[in-house]
């Protein structure tokens, strides 16, 4: 195996075949279920199992000492973000851990059928490992990010939970003596912009997940990619779905923010 890390958009990173990837990720612990190797390598090729090493502990031979620190980087990390993202017929799913000096990466790409759901979903052979410094942690996720164009402009808007799904069916399906009802009901003049946004022209998602040492709670953010652009959905305390449009500079915000307060949380835990 002759893969390396070399300097590519900002990081140093390797893009691995399936057989590459076996030797590379052979014997690391606590790796995502879909980082598991493939039995077919892009070309068609049947993956062949690394041979062991002589210690268990240790990387088969060949592998580059730094790539292997790479994909170990789960062991030691204090943050771990997870993203899995979706735009049209192409899909991704990524890790990136990071201490307070460094951080690494693994993606790998998804085929998708529109409308298959999970069967219609296919994991693309090769593994894309990233080497970064801690300061580029966020840049790195929304790397993983696709555009999504503004074409509809939409102001936030606040649904009662009961009455989304609804409205939601009502536009898709062309019911407008419903969506008038629903419309009188929430005291508006049409539906709101940003819910047929998301209704009529969804085509992707976004979800990322921030967990830390130091604390048991998971962050979570997820969005729809719509004619609005990003829409975030959350619902709040009292039964109230709010649909809010998000650049990708609210994204980078929100991910800094709470990377912020989960370095600082996972630092002192180690100081401790």
């Amino acid at each position: 195996m002759t893969a390396v890390l070399a300097p590519v958009d900002g990081a140093l990173r390797a893009r691995l075949g399936e057989q590459d990837w076996a030797t590379a990720s052979a014997g690391v612990p606590g790796l995502p279920g879909w980082a598991g190797v493939l039995p077919v390598d892009r070309d068609g090729s049947a993956t062949v199992p690394p041979a062991a090493a002589a210690d268990d502990a240790k990387a088969p031979a060949g592998v580059d000492p730094v790539l292997r620190a790479a994909v170990e980087g789960g062991a030691a990390a204090l943050v771990a973000v997870e993203v899995a993202v979706a735009a049209g017929e192409r899909a991704l799913l990524a890790v990136l851990w990071s201490d307070a000096d460094a951080g690494s990466g693994l993606a790998r790409g998804v085929d998708v059928v529109p409308g298959g759901g999970l069967a219609g979903t296919a994991p693309r052979p090769g593994v894309e490992v990233s080497a970064f410094p801690t300061s580029r942690l966020v840049d790195e996720v929304l790397r993983h990010v696709p555009a999504a164009p503004v074409r509809v402009v939409a102001a936030p808007a606040t649904v009662p939970e009961e009455l989304t799904i609804a409205l939601a069916q009502a536009i898709r399906t062309g019911d407008t003596t419903t969506v008038d009802a629903l419309r009188a009901e929430l005291g508006a003049d049409g539906p709101p912009a940003v819910v047929e946004a998301a209704v009529h022209g969804t085509d992707g998602s976004l979800v990322v997940s921030v967990a830390s040492r130091g604390r048991t709670d998971v962050s979570t953010l997820s969005l729809l990619r719509t004619d609005a652009g990003w829409v975030e959905l959350t619902r709040t305390a009292d039964g109230q779905v709010v649909h809010n449009p998000r650049s990708r500079e609210d994204v980078r915000a929100a991910l800094l923010y709470d990377l912020t307060g989960r370095f600082a949380t996972a630092t002192t835990e180690d100081d401790a």
